[in-house]
């Protein structure tokens, strides 16, 4: 063997090394900042049955984050949400829902407009309801939520994993909130999902300390 090849099969050796060390240090972090995230607002995280038979606040609005729709409408999850938000709004505790997400950035995409004929549809009066079509994240929704709609109070209702950034991000804005998981029923949350929101609650984390864009 040629001292060159041995040379650069040890510069490879290090290499590999350093990287795998920098991914474990950067998983490490992350799961940090998961755990900063979801201790914050996990004594703010009520089930709705929960939610419904305790709550004495007012607060001014209930806002729901959109996800998935369909072509025959919202998707499984985005239904339990809206019915979930239907159901909090029905107990008098706001007084009206904002719907938030991605109405604009995708031609023929409207996700807010499915969710407000959904909760139409659930007995939410129309002009109790207001839409947010550039709700494009969650850390936008909540930003947006304080810059343009002017919510101080509020009630935020998403899928259960989804629950401790939302809380999160609203109250890192300045909005006095508290969440209420979706109910579920019936429908299976993939592992993606988790993974995904794994990564989420440290880029929202960041976000949120530098506030991009407010």
């Amino acid at each position: 063997m040629r001292k060159t090849d041995g040379k650069w099969k040890s510069v490879l050796g290090k290499t590999i090394l350093v990287l795998v060390i920098l991914a474990l240090l950067g998983f490490v972090i992350l799961g940090v900042l998961n755990l900063v995230v979801i201790n914050s607002s996990k004594k703010s995280i009520y089930s709705l049955d929960i939610f419904e038979t305790s709550n004495t606040s007012h607060f001014d609005a209930v806002i729901v984050l959109g996800c998935a729709v369909w072509d025959d409408g919202p998707s499984p999850m985005l239904a339990d949400r809206l019915r979930t938000a239907a159901a909090v709004y029905k107990t008098g505790c706001a007084d009206y829902i904002l719907v938030t997400g991605d109405s604009e950035e995708v031609e023929d995409y409207d996700e807010t407009g499915a969710m407000r004929q959904f909760l139409i549809d659930e007995g939410i009066p129309t002009d109790n309801i207001i839409c947010d079509p550039l709700g494009l994240s969650t850390y936008e929704s909540m930003m947006r939520a304080v810059k343009i709609f002017n919510i101080n109070t509020a009630v935020v209702v998403t899928t259960g994993f989804h629950c401790p950034r939302s809380v999160y991000d609203s109250r890192m804005f300045g909005i006095e909130s508290v969440g209420v998981s979706a109910i579920n029923s019936g429908y299976v949350i993939k592992q993606y999902n988790y993974y995904r929101e794994f990564i989420a609650r440290g880029k929202d984390f960041v976000f949120c300390l530098v506030k991009p864009g407010y």
